[in-house]
């Protein structure tokens, strides 16, 4: 089986105003670095498929699509004092929510084992009736909501520097998606939630397992992460796929967070994640969310594809950054809310 890039030169359309962290430069710099680079021979790249409506409104409210649809006609403005939308954007939009879906259902029909979604604009952010954070539709909510009225048990690994607030409350009350988060301390960052106490509600209490990280933390900071309590909740869960939220904004030079995360552990973190995957033949897709340093974004997605094997790009290793002490006391707190439901 092989492993498939999507990847389009729609996703450009989507235009946000100058100066704006998420704009077309994300796709321009991956598309570039595609040209320039000889892909391993086990990866094939593929465009975009547009979402039909139906799909779309198993996540969102009907009255918030049509009033997307209405502003994008009308134009283009604003979602929130963030989320921006061109006259262009509509179908940039249904291509991001479609493709991660198409090749979810891809993967679990066995054509592919791992896929990474090149999309934009991201979706993590977005609620049932709200666009938030640069999001418009929850491109990988609505992947796992087509799974899991499928009957498939999907995971969704979010390892962005933000907290997927959107996803998070959209599967917060059950036990049929587990949604699991590394991220940077909500007490300092944006959408200043993601709390372990959060942890869902009725059916789904345990399956929201939110693991916040103190700015400063390092690759090994954020591996420890990674070992110490994402794969033992997977270990337990047993998911028949795994989504993950691949956010490059982890990264030291990213200008929105302050985690001091280099290409080398983000590619580190999904190789282990995909370790485990391919122990259970569960595949692995992932889905781009936020990075705002356009190399970093470039190489980290075409990494993502080469988990289980090595990485195309790497970076020099970076000073240590806040104690593994602090890191491994943040993590402790997880665990103690976290362990009348996972061994952890």
């Amino acid at each position: 089986m092989e492993r498939v890039l999507y990847i389009d030169e729609i996703f450009l359309k989507h235009k946000t105003p100058h100066g704006h962290p998420e704009n077309p430069e994300r796709t321009r710099s991956l598309l570039s670095l595609l040209k320039k680079s000889r892909l391993p021979n086990y990866i094939s790249v593929r465009g975009a498929i547009l979402a039909d409506i139906k799909e779309i409104e198993l996540v969102h409210d009907k009255e918030y699509i049509e009033y997307v649809k209405h502003l994008i006609e009308a134009g283009g403005g604003f979602l929130d004092p963030d989320t921006y939308v061109s006259s262009e954007s509509w179908e940039p939009a249904l291509a991001a929510a479609g493709t991660v879906a198409y090749a979810a259902k891809k993967a679990i029909e066995g054509e592919h084992y791992v896929a990474f979604a090149a999309v934009r604009p991201p979706g993590h952010h977005a609620r049932r009736s709200e666009g938030r954070g640069f999001c418009i539709f929850n491109n990988v909510a609505i992947a796992a909501e087509i799974l899991r009225r499928e009957g498939f048990r999907a995971a969704v690994v979010d390892i962005d520097v933000h907290w997927g607030d959107g996803t998070a409350y959209i599967f917060y009350d059950t036990d049929e998606v587990l949604y699991v988060s590394t991220h940077q301390d909500p007490n300092t960052l944006y959408p200043f939630e993601g709390f372990p106490h959060q942890k869902g509600r009725g059916k789904g209490e345990g399956f929201t397992v939110n693991i916040p990280l103190p700015p400063g933390t390092d690759d090994r900071g954020f591996l420890m992460a990674i070992n110490e309590i994402v794969l033992p909740v997977l270990e337990t869960y047993l998911p028949q796929i795994i989504l993950v939220s691949a956010g490059w904004d982890t990264h030291w030079q990213d200008p929105l967070a302050s985690l001091e995360v280099t290409i080398n552990a983000q590619w580190e973190a999904l190789n282990s994640i995909y370790a485990f995957a391919e122990s259970i033949s569960a595949p692995m897709v992932m889905a781009l969310e936020g990075g705002y340093v356009n190399w970093v974004v470039a190489k980290s997605s075409l990494n993502a594809l080469t988990v289980g094997k090595r990485p195309i790009f790497t970076e020099k290793s970076r000073p240590q950054g806040v104690p593994l002490e602090e890191v491994e006391y943040y993590l402790e707190r997880v665990k103690e809310e976290l362990r009348g439901y996972w061994p952890i």
